[in-house]
């Protein structure tokens, strides 16, 4: 008696120990989100800073500028060469009716940088995230989380496993669909819905079982009708 006890301790500690672990490496996950996070909008600041004060600069030397224009008397040549200087669009040609190249350029270096972190920032949220905002692993083709636990189960048919245990050994054999305790306790129980594993209950542990990929495979068949079956139907019908 003394020695189960002591087996179901160890078994239990192995449990919390692992969960411990988890834990631990969520929140370390987190940190380093967190510390990211906080690496854009230092460099967003920056930027929107220099932004504004670039702007401000554009607007007094332009004010100074055409005032110096109006109120002192200037030849043609010298007033375009200080409104060009200064940033202002010059007037259209007669013939081209386009604007003065220079006040083009300057204004293209005064937004370049600013339109190239936005473009980042649009580019790391879009590889981040999916259009619902789901991770983008989540995207690709695979099985469901459904399928990868009942394939998990059927590993052991016959033998009830908690879902800590079904959870380390999802994060063993497929790392990059790793969920927490709750999530695959929630994905079980859908399971459990579908008849698809069994669900028993000793004392305050909740235990999952499999009976294996053959029973699963036989109830399916038994459900659904052949092919050749509704093919037959559809002609009678016609």
């Amino acid at each position: 008696m003394a020695d189960e006890a002591a087996t179901i301790q160890e078994k239990y500690a192995g449990r919390f120990a692992s969960e411990l672990e988890t834990n631990r490496s969520e929140q370390e996950n987190l940190r380093a989100r967190l510390k990211q996070l906080q690496a854009e909008e230092e460099m967003l600041l920056r930027l929107q800073s220099a932004l504004a004060g670039a702007t401000a600069g554009s607007g007094s030397a332009t004010g100074g500028a055409a005032d110096a224009a109006v109120t002192e008397p200037q030849d043609p040549a010298h007033a375009s060469a200080v409104l060009e200087e200064a940033g202002v669009p010059q007037p259209r040609h007669p013939k081209t009716g386009s604007p003065a190249a220079p006040a083009k350029k300057a204004a293209a270096k005064r937004t370049a940088p600013a339109r190239k972190a936005a473009k980042e920032t649009a580019a790391k949220k879009t590889t981040a995230k999916g259009p619902a905002g789901k991770p983008a692993a989540d995207k690709a083709a695979g099985p469901s989380l459904g399928d990868l636990l009942k394939q998990i189960l059927d590993k052991h048919p016959g033998q009830p496993r908690t879902a800590a245990e079904v959870t380390i050994e999802l994060e063993q054999e497929y790392p990059e669909r790793a969920r927490n305790t709750t999530i695959v306790r929630n994905t079980l129980e859908r399971l459990v819905a579908k008849s698809a594993v069994e669900r028993t209950k000793q004392k305050s542990t909740v235990l999952y079982t499999s009976d294996g990929p053959a029973a699963a495979d036989s109830t399916t068949a038994g459900s659904a009708p052949a092919a050749g079956e509704e093919d037959e139907k559809a002609l009678a019908q016609a």
